[in-house]
């Protein structure tokens, strides 16, 4: 068994890409050396903002042989009368490398053929290696990549060497020019740079560690996360450890350092929001807080080396967050001269969306729907939730949202006057109206704040859809998946929000009366629908519910999400009751018969039991009489697993009709009570959902 290690010295990596593109490195290798029927052990992947390295274990000395067997024409056509080898045969054999004598001969149910096994004995690791290598480094997935020198090659920064060592020896391997060796670069700083010759994987690795690169990711992200504490208990607080951010600066250092700064108390009378932002966004910094959760005025930065004399890097820190906080300083000071509500003007010259009109505009419309949304949520807050939403964005034109975009909505919050009893709800709806920003973050807790992000995020898919942008493919620059998504989550959160979501979509629309949508209304709401349940069926599917239990609510029409989600989970109940497979199974009859017969359910007479030839028939009609009521009710009540539990009922009686009686009778009107007496039972599991479109076990 072989040991092969491999490491790309790069310019520095983006640490955004750092994370996915180690794990994928290793990922491809493997699934390359797969390919090349090359066996190992293990694939281990590490990397750091200068380099991509893996090691395999237990390689393969070289792919295991493989034998081809190869036929060829029949035997009957390969030989003369005279028993000489016609030319099939000869050529046959010629392509094997092969006499005719050498053939063999393969017996098969159409017969005799000529048939050679070609033996194909496997390349050693070093003549395959580089074909692993070259695939997996032009199949690195980069978000954004480059060319570097005089060639065609892109990789994500420009490569500067190639470690590359199987058993220890050099693998010849070269991109542009650039070709492997076995010598790797430490720390740029701390005397540590080299080169530095290795002679394996774990020479290679003690060589990185004693000149300053920790290689591993997460022992990076360990030593900033326990430095980062000792820190802030050194200030006598606790560090707010965002872990994006802790995943960041490890992949922005290779030697990662945590140290304490300080800034002037006197900047924590601006927003905390303000503070925080201008620490993590701006510069990376991890916040220090008190036990209450109160902002402490000290920060804590990771350097990437470590100094004689380290105060002079916190110096440093501070005085780049300095500059920030001024100019934070500034514009808290300079916006609150202008009362946030006299802004709302100013929108007239923001463009929000190109056909689509201004943001005055799109705050007039969001004040309506946010007003009409907050009826189904809680009417008392309809007068609050329609100030958030006229309001709620005229902090775009403030100094600070423009210096600070990440603080749009949670400066209109700060800057709105306090002059009216509910002017706080107001502020804390648009503060929260831009809720919620990505697929896992926090909710509106409010019901003012919930129903202003609704109108906020429907206005938009409306307007979008409407012009006929809508998302394709894996392009999405509305962000329109994203806000579809946050409806879904809002409506389905808690004990939900009961919203006719067509009926908003309709007055969506209409409130872009003054602007002209290019598509009709009926074409964009069915449209926008189809696309609110696609949305909910990836996210139902995250909770395990199969694609067809939406399907079978979804053909009701329905179009409050909240109820669909109760109905669905309510079949995914079902799906495990015995009764299951067989009730399924006869509404999917059902429904065959009936299309078929070309009926239209709507049109169908009324159950006559005097028409009744046989007891099962009667037996069902009793069973369903019972039944239907009981499901109505439950129906009505929201009590969807117990509307299933009597419908569960039915199984018995409905398997024994469909056993002894004939549905398509002579007697015609014998034959459509029986249809009419099916359509019954169909109807009564239509009142949750139609369950013929649930998948059953063939």
């Amino acid at each position: 068994m072989s040991e092969f290690l491999w490491e790309i010295a790069v310019e520095e990596i983006p640490a955004r890409m750092l994370p996915g593109a180690i794990a994928t490195f290793g990922k491809l290798f493997e699934e390359a050396l797969k390919e090349l029927e090359l066996g190992f052990e293990r694939v281990e992947s590490h990397g750091t903002p200068r380099r991509l390295m893996l090691s395999v274990a237990g390689l393969a000395d070289k792919q295991a042989d493989r034998s081809e067997e190869r036929r060829g024409p029949p035997v009957k056509a390969s030989f003369a009368p005279d028993g000489s080898p016609t030319k099939a045969a000869e050529g046959f054999a010629k392509g094997c490398g092969v006499t005719v004598e050498e053939l063999q001969r393969l017996d098969t149910p159409k017969g005799e053929y000529l048939a050679y096994t070609i033996q194909q004995p496997g390349k050693a690791a070093v003549e395959v290696l580089p074909e692993a290598m070259d695939k997996t480094f032009n199949g690195l997935p980069w978000p954004k990549s480059m060319r570097w020198g005089d060639g065609e090659t892109r990789f994500v920064r420009p490569v500067q060497g190639f470690c590359a060592l199987l058993n220890g020896q050099t693998l010849a391997f070269e991109v542009e020019g650039v070709t492997s060796g076995d010598t790797v670069q430490g720390h740029r700083f701390m005397n540590a740079r080299g080169p530095h010759k290795v002679s394996g994987v774990t020479h290679y690795k003690a060589t990185l560690a004693d000149n300053r690169v920790m290689l591993n990711l997460h022992e990076r992200m360990e030593a900033i996360r326990d430095g980062a504490k000792a820190c802030a208990a050194e200030a006598g607080g606790e560090a707010v450890l965002d872990e994006g951010l802790i995943s960041e600066n490890a992949s922005l250092t290779e030697w990662p350092i945590p140290l304490l700064g300080a800034f002037d108390p006197v900047y924590l009378e601006i927003p905390p929001e303000v503070l925080t932002t201008s620490m993590k966004s701006h510069q990376k910094y991890f916040p220090v807080v008190d036990a209450q959760g109160r902002l402490l005025p000290h920060f804590i930065a990771v350097a990437n080396m470590l100094t004689p004399d380290q105060s002079v890097l916190v110096k440093g820190y501070q005085r780049v967050l300095k500059a920030r906080l001024e100019d934070a300083a500034f514009y808290w000071n300079e916006d609150r001269k202008t009362p946030l509500t006299d802004r709302l003007s100013e929108l007239h010259q923001v463009v929000w969306q190109a056909g689509l009109g201004s943001l005055f505009q799109k705050s007039q419309r969001m004040g309506v729907l946010g007003a009409s949304i907050a009826n189904a949520v809680d009417s008392a807050v309809a007068g609050v939730a329609e100030r958030a939403g006229l309001y709620g964005k005229c902090d775009l034109v403030t100094g600070m949202v423009f210096e600070f975009p990440e603080l749009q909505g949670v400066m209109g919050g700060y800057y709105l006057p306090r002059n009216q009893p509910e002017d706080e709800a107001v502020a804390l709806a648009i503060s929260e109206h831009y809720m919620p920003a990505g697929a896992n973050d926090d909710l509106p807790t409010t019901p003012a704040g919930r129903a202003v992000s609704i109108a906020d995020k429907l206005d938009t898919l409306v307007g979008c859809f409407g012009m006929g942008i809508t998302p394709s493919g894996a392009k999405d620059p509305f962000g329109l998946r994203r806000a579809a998504l946050g409806i879904i989550r809002m409506l389905l959160d808690g004990d939900g929000v009961r919203l006719s979501l067509r009926a908003a979509c309709r007055e969506a629309y209409q409130l872009y009366a003054e602007i002209g949508l290019k598509r009709g209304e009926a074409e964009t709401i069915d449209d926008l629908l189809n696309f609110f349940y696609g949305r909910l069926q990836a996210y139902l599917k995250a909770d395990g519910l199969e694609y067809d239990l939406i399907d079978a609510v979804q053909a009701l029409g329905l179009d409050d999400l909240f109820d669909v989600a109760q109905r669905v989970r309510a079949l995914d109940g079902f799906r495990s009751e015995p009764a299951y497979q067989s009730l399924v199974a006869a509404n999917k009859r059902i429904g065959n018969i009936l299309d078929k017969a070309g009926i239209d359910r709507a049109q169908l007479p009324a159950v006559n039991p005097s028409l009744f030839l046989d007891a099962e028939e009667s037996g069902l009609f009793e069973a369903l009489s019972n039944v239907a009521p009981k499901v109505s009710q439950c129906v009505a009540d929201g009590a969807y697993a117990d509307a299933m539990g009597h419908l569960a009922g039915l199984r018995e009686t409905v398997d024994l009709f469909f056993d002894k009686v004939m549905v398509m009778a002579d007697d015609e009107a014998v034959r459509a009570n029986r249809q009419a007496l099916l359509a019954g039972v169909s109807a009564a599991f239509f009142q949750v959902a139609d369950i013929s479109c649930l998948v059953v076990a063939e």
